[in-house]
């Protein structure tokens, strides 16, 4: 007796239950399989069938020879049956037999089978959940990845539609992730991840989802909501715990997201509209100073259609000239005589016009492009000195915005040296401002640029001041020669106690430390009269001249003041 085994070819689709990981093709599979030694069951149960049926109609013939030999009295006959039923006995004891052990034999053949067809469906079954893992969830921090999150996310907004409950998107931004990973290495910075990934499970509910979709790019999805003030409350939660210092082995971290949020169905109906505009909320909050969260605003889109604008073109508007410098004049309110100018850089974009820095500085350094950025400013700058000098200007030191990245690169220093040769200009007509985000993330570096550019002659003022960390220790470690009060302490210097406050203890604390104070963003006459009786030394802003390019600038360096 041989059993067959046919091989089912299954073409049904497959659809993801991402709860039990099953499929209705997988459960077709495993009936196609066991089908087989079933078939094979009731083949056997056949063969007993007939084998007790032949076993009884043998017995009934022995039972009739029996009865037939006890009514025979003739010796011979009665020899001649009694010989034949013995062998009729025997051949059916025989074939008796013989049936049993097949019947043996076939059902621990048809078991074996059963059994091995029972672990190929485990071991199939196993190997199934191993794939939809692998395909499903990110192999780093166990969440969902984008495809299964996309999924899980169509089919929740499907009942949002259906029941008109809030729906909220949130995308995460790891601040600063990428400066750890390079300083650190990429083994902390992915355990950074995983603490990070189960901090965003332990603050959210069961019904919502958290997924990664790659690098330090999480997505929060906040489902039943009662009502969308919570989002702001859940978003500020996430800040607060993900910004928890961490230990991670010898190192104390601490890391803070920005949050853009965006809301179905104001913001998007499909999915992919609310993580667009998600995305465009979470850089909002990166530049509203990180560590924050926005929701999305519709006005965004212009700034986003500038970004993709900017991906495209950017290095070639660096090297085709379309980025230009402003000049604007520092005022001595001792004389009101021009003491420098600050160099602002502008791209004259060929279809919007001038494009003002705020648009694409960030964007620059997210990718890597504000070293170059910055060493053409080095270079132009130096350039148009050179040309003021050539046609006698008498020439006031310009001074140059320089980012983190630039501190940190170690050619910075030998490429303003070797720019201020080539054009055969003083160093000391450079100035440099930095902010005080150049030395928060890493103090070594940028000190000892900052010590090299302070040794070729060049002043470094400390820009923005009052609206960071305000640290006394930058100003006594580092070769600071300028601090410049915040524009946001000026405007409304008059009217706020405590600016002015501010003001007047940044001017004593400067001129006690030798530092020239200048104050920025200044545009009305009360502001000059109440900066100079407060004692600054300089001023700065629309009040006295705008940016303007270099050939709208030299008269008032020729004359060598502003009049107002």
């Amino acid at each position: 007796m041989s059993n067959s085994f046919v091989l089912i070819r299954v073409t049904t689709p497959i659809s993801v239950d991402p709860q039990h990981h099953s499929t209705p093709a997988r459960h077709a599979h495993e009936d196609g399989l066991t089908e087989l030694p079933r078939r094979g069951i009731l083949r056997t149960l056949n063969s007993w069938s007939l084998a007790m049926l032949a076993a009884l109609a043998l017995s009934g013939v022995q039972i009739w020879g029996l009865w037939t030999l006890r009514a025979t009295t003739d010796a011979e006959p009665r020899a001649v049956m009694t010989r034949a039923l013995t062998l009729l006995m025997i051949t059916a004891t025989t074939a008796f037999i013989i049936v049993v052990r097949r019947w043996q034999r076939t059902h621990a053949n048809q078991v074996a089978a059963l059994v091995q067809q029972t672990h190929l469906n485990a071991q199939l079954s196993a190997e199934k959940g191993a794939v939809y893992q692998l395909a499903s969830y990110d192999h780093l921090t166990g969440l969902p990845n984008r495809m299964l999150f996309s999924e899980l996310a169509n089919s929740h907004l499907s009942r949002t539609r259906r029941s008109h409950a809030p729906f909220v998107m949130m995308f995460l931004d790891l601040d600063r992730f990428k400066l750890i990973n390079d300083t650190l290495g990429h083994r902390i910075g992915d355990l950074l991840l995983q603490g990070v990934a189960q901090r965003l499970n332990a603050s959210v509910r069961d019904a919502d989802i958290v997924a990664r979709l790659g690098g330090d790019e999480f997505v929060v999805l906040l489902t039943e909501l009662e009502s969308i003030d919570d989002a702001g409350r859940v978003a500020n939660k996430l800040i607060n715990e993900i910004g928890r210092p961490m230990q991670i082995e010898a190192h104390e971290l601490e890391m803070r997201p920005s949050i853009g949020i965006a809301v179905h169905p104001r913001d998007g109906l499909d999915l992919d509209a609310l993580m667009r505009n998600a995305d465009s909320a979470m850089y909002e909050a990166k530049r509203a100073g990180r560590g924050c969260f926005r929701f999305y605003d519709p006005s965004l889109n212009t700034r986003s259609a500038l970004q993709a604008d900017l991906s495209g073109r950017f290095r070639r508007a660096i090297m085709g000239g379309e980025f230009v410098l402003h000049y604007q004049p520092r005022i001595s309110l001792n004389g009101y005589r021009i003491t420098s100018l600050e160099a602002l850089i502008r791209w004259q974009h060929p279809e919007r016009g001038l494009v003002l820095p705020g648009e694409f500085i960030d964007y620059a350094e997210q990718e890597g492009l504000v070293v170059e950025l910055g060493n053409w400013v080095v270079r132009e700058a130096s350039r148009q000195i050179a040309a003021w000098l050539a046609g006698g200007v008498d020439v006031v030191p310009v001074a140059i915005n320089v980012s983190p990245k630039q501190l940190r690169d170690q050619t910075f220093v030998d490429h303003l040296r070797n720019t201020v040769a080539d054009f055969a200009i003083p160093a000391s007509l450079l100035e440099i401002e930095i902010t005080e985000r150049c030395v928060v993330e890493d103090f070594e570096r940028p000190r000892l640029a900052l010590e090299a550019l302070s040794a070729l002659g060049l002043k470094i003022a400390l820009d923005d001041y009052g609206t960071g960390f305000s640290s006394l220790s930058y100003l006594k470690r580092l070769p600071i020669n300028i601090i410049k009060i915040d524009r946001s302490f000026i405007s409304d210097i008059r009217n706020q106690s405590n600016d002015a406050a501010i003001v007047a203890s940044t001017i004593a604390l400067g001129h006690n430390l030798g530092l020239t104070v200048i104050a920025e963003g200044v545009e009305t006459r009360e502001q000059v009269i109440y900066l100079r009786t407060a004692g600054c030394d300089e001023v700065q802003g629309y009040y006295f001249q705008k940016p303007v390019p270099a050939h709208e600038i030299i008269d008032a360096l020729r004359a060598g003041e502003v009049v107002r």
